[in-house]
């Protein structure tokens, strides 16, 4: 083997092992989960989980009570009398796993380095050496050489040409009162709970009942009781068994779940606004066996997100990088904004998808680790809930005068509700088991990476700086010098 053929074989194995060195930081496709907006972010929230399956309504109520928890008290209408077996306490394990999985969330992609323009130059560069040196055998008769050549360059096109596609395919008792209108239907203890389901015939009554036992009713709460009554509303009333709640020993109130069969798909919200001093933020996890919900007697808006963005193909909606460190700040803001839009009477779809199961490691970014994402899938087979396949993450901020009706659901079928996402172009094609999720995106070269496309961030920074601006209502100016 002469001393030119040594040379060119030397060169051609170099570029290999470097391909080989490339590839697998071009097939990691999905990026860095960087920060999560769950409902810690809000001073005055609640949670609900309704597992609905036609006439079928399971309610998890969680209870963030933060006073004594002797003056706890609950008044909730509900449209039926539930039998005892189907009232039950959970754990706060399964609500707080749920936000987890369906927050809103950042993910930031790192170019290692520019590498779909890495990829590209170093494959023109070896087409063309190997063209040439083809010529070169040819030119001398030596085909053994031609066809080694052409053997390698094979070799090699198996190794980096899926690099470089990957890139860019991704209780009965009666009250004794003066009308007899107030009826006990059961009364009971669960848990640290004692239970009182009552119905009545007028909200006079059902007030001074109320009084009578020891329960605190906001001054403008009888016309609100009255329109439940009216409507044949029952009340599920709750306070704090002071001897079972110590005796559990847990030191905080667990979720009140109530399972019911019922024509009516609701949530009632309006006696909690007598009691807010402000606008009062709600969540709703809506588990069905298929399909989604939303919200029938009010707007369902879908939240901003980027749906487009992937790791080698900016989508132009990214956000400057600073913002990894204020994500709460940001998605606050953002929420804000999409209220104030909307004229403060509409619900936010914040998530809509599959609950875990077998793609549930499909995700772009996945809001919490792997062993967390397979803990909520058995908690939903304690709490019997493992046929519910899909979930749907609903944002309510809500007062009296904006509200004035109760929360209504409907069922949304995935074919709408692909129509409506992919519509408003915010269907998550590049990640199928997500029908729609508060998704945000930050993109960077790697530390010290350098190549011809680096200065194409520089010239995007106006274009991030807009577009937080745009999503938050934040001053241009104060962004782009903190981008500096």
């Amino acid at each position: 083997m002469n001393q030119r053929w040594r040379k060119y074989t030397l060169v051609l194995l170099c570029v290999l092992l470097i391909s080989l060195s490339v590839a697998p930081a071009a097939l990691a496709f999905c990026g860095f989960f960087v920060a999560k907006a769950d409902s810690k972010l809000y001073n005055s929230s609640s949670q609900v989980i309704i597992a609905h399956n036609g006439k079928r309504n399971i309610f998890f109520m969680a209870n963030d009570y933060q006073g004594d928890v002797q003056d706890f008290a609950r008044i909730v209408p509900i449209p039926v009398v539930p039998r005892r077996e189907q009232v039950r306490i959970s754990n706060n394990e399964i609500i707080q796993a749920l936000d987890n999985f369906t927050a809103p969330r950042l993910v930031e992609y790192v170019d290692k380095p520019c590498q779909a323009e890495f990829d590209l130059y170093l494959l023109v560069a070896v087409i063309a050496t190997a063209i040439g040196s083809a010529v070169w055998f040819i030119r001398r008769g030596r085909w053994i050489g031609v066809l080694l050549w052409f053997f390698f360059i094979g070799l090699l096109f198996t190794v980096a040409l899926p690099s470089l596609l990957s890139q860019t395919n991704k209780a009965k008792q009666v009250f004794e009162n003066a009308l007899n209108v107030v009826t006990v239907e059961d009364q009971f203890t669960v848990g640290e709970y004692d239970i009182t389901i009552l119905s009545a015939n007028e909200s006079n009554s059902l007030t001074n009942w109320l009084v009578k036992n020891g329960y605190k009713i906001p001054a403008k709460a009888e016309p609100m009781l009255e329109s439940y009554i009216q409507q044949g509303m029952k009340f599920f009333v709750t306070k704090v068994n002071l001897q079972a709640f110590q005796k559990q020993g847990y030191g905080f109130l667990r979720p009140i779940v109530l399972d019911y069969e019922s024509d009516k798909f609701m949530l009632p919200i309006r006696l909690g606004t007598l009691n807010g001093l402000a606008d009062q933020d709600l969540t709703v996890y809506i588990l069905s066996p298929k399909g989604y919900a939303e919200v029938a007697n009010y707007r369902t808006l879908l939240i901003p997100t980027d749906a487009k963005s992937t790791k080698s193909e900016p989508s132009g909606q990214e956000l400057p990088e600073f913002i990894k460190n204020d994500f709460g700040n940001f998605y606050q803001s953002l929420f804000q904004q999409e209220y104030e839009r909307s004229g403060k009477n509409a619900a936010f779809l914040e998530y809509a998808g599959p609950l875990p199961g077998e793609y549930y490691r499909v995700c772009d970014p996945c809001s919490v680790p792997f062993q967390e994402i397979a803990q909520l899938t058995e908690l939903l087979k304690q709490e019997g809930l493992e046929n519910f396949s899909a979930v749907t993450r609903l944002h309510v901020r809500y007062n009296q005068p904006n509200f004035p009706q109760d929360l209504i659901f409907r069922e949304v079928s995935e074919d709408d509700m692909f129509l409506q996402v992919t519509e408003a172009g915010k269907w998550f094609r590049n990640f199928a088991n997500v029908m729609f999720q508060g998704r945000y995106v930050i993109r960077r070269p790697a530390d010290g990476a350098f190549c011809l496309s680096a200065a194409g961030y520089r010239s995007l920074k106006t274009q991030w700086a807009n577009n937080l601006a745009k999503l938050t209502g934040w001053n241009l100016q104060d962004i782009q010098k903190k981008m500096q």
